[in-house]
């Protein structure tokens, strides 16, 4: 697997190297937020660790353009920001996870594998459908006719995992734990955040679905009447 670290500190950059080299990884690094974007939206990678702080372009700068162009690629975001304000703003933007500074390479390598298990790890080959909604599981492409909503890798696992169990309410410990996996570091707190993106993108996509909150519960994604 290849990892792209996008980081201007070389110490910081040379310590998460050899963090994910050591794991078997194989590591491409730049310093600043415009080599990051390009080599990122050049480039086939199957994570990026993004700083905030770069020169030229900031990481939320980079994380947004990726995500506007349709990299879907899972970005973890560096940061010495731990305000809330700036997590929301980085995970709004399109990151998938974030780790504040100083940080243990134990936690970021395991939270990297935990992104990279929720991108690639389902079952893949067949497509799932509500409504006008298709999520096709190998190409990872999600429509509503020829129109291709853009999600992020932990949309795309959050949607596909409503899309398997439509119609049916599930609790948000269980679309942590099933979602988001073995990583411990999250609270409930965020899959509501990330329910709220799918949400106005369901929205935005005309395909007449509904996650509607159980109060007191979870979610369940309702069909169209008449579907």
């Amino acid at each position: 697997m290849t990892i792209l670290v996008i980081e201007d500190d070389f110490r910081i950059a040379q310590v998460v190297e050899d963090a994910f080299v050591a794991g078997g990884w194989q590591v491409e690094r730049c310093g600043t937020g415009e080599e990051g974007l390009d080599r990122a939206a050049a480039g086939r990678f199957d994570a990026i660790v993004l700083d905030v702080l770069l020169p030229v372009y900031s990481g939320f700068e980079v994380c947004q353009r990726l995500r506007e162009q349709g990299v879907t690629t899972p970005i973890l975001m560096l940061t010495c920001r731990d305000r809330d304000e700036d997590i929301v703003r980085g995970l709004r933007l399109g990151a998938d996870d974030y780790v504040t500074k100083p940080f243990s390479t134990t936690q970021l390598t395991a939270r990297v594998d935990a992104l990279v298990r929720r991108a690639t790890g389902f079952p893949r080959g067949r497509q799932l459908r509500a409504g006008s909604l298709v999520l096709d599981q190998k190409s990872r492409r999600v429509s509503v006719g020829e129109h291709v909503i853009p999600l992020t890798a932990r949309e795309f696992g959050l949607l596909e995992f409503f899309m398997q169990h439509a119609g049916r309410a599930i609790t948000r410990e269980t679309l942590l734990e099933r979602v988001w996996g073995d990583d411990d570091c999250h609270t409930p707190n965020v899959v509501d955040v990330y329910v709220s993106y799918l949400r106005r993108k369901l929205a935005h996509s005309g395909a007449g679905l509904q996650l509607r909150t159980v109060r007191g519960y979870g979610y369940i994604l309702d069909e169209p009447v008449g579907h």
